[in-house]
């Protein structure tokens, strides 16, 4: 059974944000988990009753007002390990969300826009530290790509690809992340730890051996370059892979 994350959004929310939580849940889905959509305090308060959920994102422009912090704390009290994420809008006085966040219960703050990739690993780290992700191994798939992220095994078409350590950390990045182009920068402050311009080609050494591994005698390419920006790991439109 898929993990539930509940997921508030107001019913008073801009109209174009959809596309951009679309695009985060269906993240969410490829690490095997649903979605439940609330739109109000009370709506939410159902969601937080029936459907155990293991964590909750709630997209809230102004945090230190929303009455849905009660329905945190009541379930919590009520014995439910409930982390909570926060997304909300830029502000011009950086970091003054995020301390009103922790301060009303709240245990990660990200502002707009949210990278698809970083938003997966967070509530994957968030999870794992509150202990709320199951011990399933959940697969990751990308067309007939298989990631197995607690053996750390990789197969495409039914056939194991050996991987070295970072190989696998750069490739589970990339199918998170899939359909979406990953800047190079990106990609090292998320699987490197290089929270820092670094003037290295590794990230072009490590695709072009994954390209080896995963792409070389294949029909169809999973992996593609984004001339002057990065890679992005891409599906065809079928779900197939030749």
């Amino acid at each position: 059974m898929n993990e539930l994350i509940a997921w508030y959004a107001p019913a008073s929310d801009p109209a174009g944000r959809e596309a951009s939580r679309t695009g985060l849940e269906e993240g969410l889905r490829s690490l095997g988990m649903t979605t439940a959509r609330s739109e109000d305090p009370e709506s939410l308060r159902f969601v937080l009753s029936s459907g155990e959920p293991v964590l909750l994102v709630a997209e809230l422009d102004d945090p230190g007002e929303w009455a849905g912090w009660e329905e945190v704390s009541a379930a919590r009290r009520q014995g439910m390990r409930l982390p909570v994420i926060v997304i909300t809008g830029p502000s011009e006085a950086r970091g003054e969300a995020a301390v009103t966040v922790f301060e009303a219960g709240g245990n990660e703050c990200m502002e707009r826009p949210v990278h698809t990739g970083e938003f997966a690993c967070r509530v994957m780290n968030l999870l794992k530290l509150t202990g709320r992700r199951r011990d399933t191994g959940t697969l990751l798939k990308a067309g007939g790509l298989v990631l197995d992220p607690r053996r750390r095994q990789v197969s495409r078409d039914g056939a194991e690809v050996r991987m070295t350590p970072k190989e696998f950390d750069l490739l589970q990045y990339l199918v998170m992340n899939q359909g979406e182009v990953c800047p190079r920068d990106e990609i090292l402050r998320q699987v490197w730890g290089y929270h820092f311009h670094a003037d290295t080609n590794v990230v072009d050494v490590y695709i072009r051996h994954l390209r080896t591994k995963v792409d070389k005698g294949r029909r169809t390419k999973l992996i593609h370059t984004v001339r002057g920006t990065g890679y992005v790991l891409r599906v065809p439109e079928s779900g197939t892979s030749g």
